[in-house]
């Protein structure tokens, strides 16, 4: 049967890292192994079927969400496994080679930049920041700020509107503010940042703040945690949402 080489990630240790508890590999695949590239440097890997995996497969498996879930969620755990390691530079899905010959050559043949990747992401992880603002919540704090509001009519009802509607649209200009200033606060501790998506035109329909990556030093990760979790309160008072996830392989600074 005709098999290829499926790369997960290049991993940068001292000693070989421990394959033990390896999660399972790609569907169909063999297990997980280790492919030396020199010293402390190794390829993980798996041979899976060339038919399941060739380009006619993976064409077809890209347009049906229930082939390429499961493959998604595997190649995640087997690289998220190996996260302990000095560095984890992961692979695209999907990274496949005929060989592991072919596998090796690749490196070899990218040396400088992968070298240059590695020393940016060695000793650090990635976590990621999402906020968004709740707009029912901030609608009601401000009702509550015009108790009268529903009992108003005429011109009062008219003049009582635009207050609000101007009270609104404040509160979104302070909600992008604290988000601004929050994603600042944690650029300060991070080695590097990526924002996701454009809020700087967002409307308060959109909801969304903030979507962003950062590339923390390992040594400061449960750091960095507490300093953005300590926030939360103060955002909530805004209608801020804050999810934090984390610590990652630093698949968005490689």
């Amino acid at each position: 049967m005709s098999v290829l080489t499926y790369v997960y990630a290049l991993v940068r240790a001292e000693k070989c890292p421990p394959l033990r508890g390896t999660p399972d590999p790609m569907p169909g695949g063999e297990p997980v192994r280790l492919l030396p590239v020199a010293e402390g440097l190794w390829l993980v890997a798996s041979t899976v079927p060339a038919q399941g995996y060739d380009q006619a497969a993976l064409e077809a498996g890209l347009q049906d969400m229930a082939w390429l879930a499961p493959r998604a969620l595997a190649h995640e755990a087997v690289v998220e496994h190996f996260l302990p390691c000095p560095a984890l530079l992961p692979m695209q899905i999907f990274t496949l080679f005929i060989s592991d010959a072919r596998a090796l050559e690749h490196v070899f043949l990218t040396r400088e930049r992968i070298e240059r990747i590695l020393q940016r992401i060695e000793r650090h992880v990635e976590w990621g920041l999402r906020l968004t603002w709740d707009e029912k919540a901030a609608h009601a704090a401000a009702r509550q700020r015009h108790p009268s509001f529903e009992a108003a009519t005429g011109a009062d009802y008219l003049a009582r509107k635009r207050d609000l509607l101007a009270s609104d649209r404040s509160q979104w200009t302070t909600a992008l503010e604290a988000a601004e200033r929050l994603y600042r606060t944690a650029e300060g501790e991070a080695a590097a940042s990526r924002r996701h998506g454009d809020t700087e035109q967002a409307i308060p329909q959109s909801r969304l703040l903030l979507d962003a990556a950062f590339l923390v030093p390992s040594a400061r990760a449960g750091a960095f945690r507490t300093l953005l979790q300590r926030q939360e309160r103060m955002l909530g008072e805004l209608g801020i949402a804050l999810s934090l996830t984390g610590p990652w392989p630093a698949y968005n600074f490689v």
